[in-house]
């Protein structure tokens, strides 16, 4: 199974990195595909001006459940912003369960790029939050988009039914806070909803040179609008982080490696402590098994 998978995620390099040198984007332009969110705004990952958060497509009449139904690690999630992926499933202390997105999916970007700024709301107020259906789910409790961070919780409401399990992969088994040097690669997985990659490729791999930093990931690998947000665990099923970025990271590159890719990625424990301070409760991650 994990040679299969890294294949997969080689692959994936790949495409990416042809498409790089055709001097195209991945992803389509920004009146295409229904209307995404105005060009996909810079944003600095790590401190390093590399890269563009992911647009986010207006949402569109719901056609169906998407090959993710329901609600959990991989399923569409549609907010006044438009159409993002669902990361990380919570219990909170409070008895209240959460998922989780990225906070670009309901701040919105900056229109001179940068950071947006923090918020949360109170039972009651948030944002609403709907599932691929168009039916509600439940409303945003949390958001960040501020580099490190771009990471949002959906405080679910009571009747709404979801499961821990990533669609295709499984998981997540637990954390992963590990960081291994760039000399040590680490195959990630990822169920997004992007614009054609959605339909023809949602369960995607990419390979990142290592995980240098305990606060984003750069890997080689393929996204497009739509997958922001998407939950990337490692192979092994642990939670590594949310799918934010795409574009030229290069925050450490030389001629010897370095911290590099195409997909950037904020890491889940500095976002789920954040959030748990501002919310006052906290927060367990739920488990699934790998498939």
């Amino acid at each position: 199974m994990l040679a299969s998978r890294t294949v997969i995620a080689i692959l994936a390099a790949l495409i990416a990195l042809l498409g790089c040198s055709s001097g195209k984007s991945s992803a389509p332009p920004a009146d295409s595909a229904g209307a995404t969110q105005a060009k996909a705004a810079s944003w600095t990952l790590g401190g390093v001006p590399c890269c563009t958060l992911i647009a986010v497509p207006a949402a569109a009449p719901p056609v169906g459940t998407g090959a993710c139904p329901g609600v959990r690690p991989g399923a569409i999630v549609l907010s006044d912003v438009g159409q993002c992926t669902l990361n990380f499933l919570f219990r909170g202390s409070d008895g209240s369960r959460y998922i989780g997105t990225a906070g670009h999916c309901i701040l919105g970007a900056s229109p001179i790029g940068g950071d947006v700024g923090e918020t949360s709301w109170g039972p009651g107020k948030g944002p609403v939050a709907r599932d691929s259906a168009g039916s509600r789910i439940g409303e945003f409790a949390y958001a960040i988009l501020q580099d490190p961070k771009d990471f949002s919780l959906i405080r679910l409401d009571s009747q709404a039914q979801a499961s821990a399990a990533m669609c295709h992969f499984g998981g997540p088994t637990g954390v992963n806070d590990d960081l291994p040097g760039l000399a040590q690669p680490v195959v990630l997985e990822w169920f997004g909803n992007g614009i054609v990659l959605g339909s023809a490729l949602p369960g995607r791999s990419a390979i990142a040179a290592g995980m240098p930093s305990p606060d984003h990931v750069f890997a080689q690998g393929v996204a497009t609008p739509g997958d922001s947000g998407s939950g990337v665990t490692s192979s092994d099923g642990r939670a590594v982080g949310a799918l934010v970025t795409v574009g030229a990271h290069t925050g450490s590159l030389s001629l010897a490696g370095g911290d590099a890719g195409l997909v950037g990625i904020t890491r889940l424990t500095p976002q789920v402590d954040r959030a748990q301070q501002l919310l006052g409760t906290s927060l367990t991650l739920q488990s699934a098994p790998i498939q």
